[in-house]
């Protein structure tokens, strides 16, 4: 007969290294999921819709612009800086707007003014029916949106106010609907150093 061997064997430590790996890894799965179901989730909400309308209607939205500002004069003026419905900067990201943005430093840390001016390129008339829907939203976080649907017709211009407590980068996001005619601007910027 045979005597067994005492202590620890070779299989005994590439065992216990087996266990120690799927032990580690079943931890790092654990902590993944745990991680993810706590982080939170906010919405796109670019352009006044969801992500997924955004995606599937951009070319008509592109399309709804384009025929707009052929109509439409549209002056939106923020803290005196006159910006015309576009949404150029929703091709750059945060980094290159320093360089490609005409749009930064729109905005002031306290009060904020904001007013359009619409008019038809036809007859120059000033529009006094347009519904405005605008917004001013942080860029990764929806709690500190505000909503500027407020706007008051005086003297051929439409104005709002609006306070901003938060430094840091926002986008500004709007859209203008006249009849079926409808505009849209998107515009990344930062409040004032």
């Amino acid at each position: 007969m045979k005597a067994s061997k005492k202590g620890i064997q070779k299989y005994h430590l590439w065992l216990l290294f087996f266990f120690a790996i799927f032990g580690f890894t079943f931890a790092m799965i654990v902590w993944t999921v745990k991680s993810a179901v706590n982080t939170p989730v906010y919405e796109d909400r670019s352009f006044m819709a969801s992500y997924q309308d955004v995606d599937d209607n951009y070319n008509r939205m592109f399309i709804a612009n384009q025929k707009f500002n052929s109509s439409y004069n549209t002056e939106v003026s923020i803290n005196n800086r006159t910006v015309g419905m576009e949404f150029s900067d929703l091709r750059y990201g945060q980094r290159s707007l320093d360089k490609m943005s005409k749009n930064q430093e729109m905005l002031n840390l306290g009060e904020n003014s904001v007013s359009v001016v619409i008019s038809d390129k036809k007859s120059r008339e000033i529009i006094s029916n347009a519904k405005i829907e605008f917004q001013i939203t942080r860029a990764i976080e929806d709690m500190y949106d505000i909503d500027l649907n407020a706007f008051k017709f005086e003297n051929n211009v439409y104005k709002t106010t609006t306070k901003i407590d938060i430094e840091g980068n926002w986008n500004i996001i709007g859209k203008i609907t006249i009849g079926d005619d409808v505009g849209y601007l998107y515009i990344k910027t930062r409040t004032k150093k």
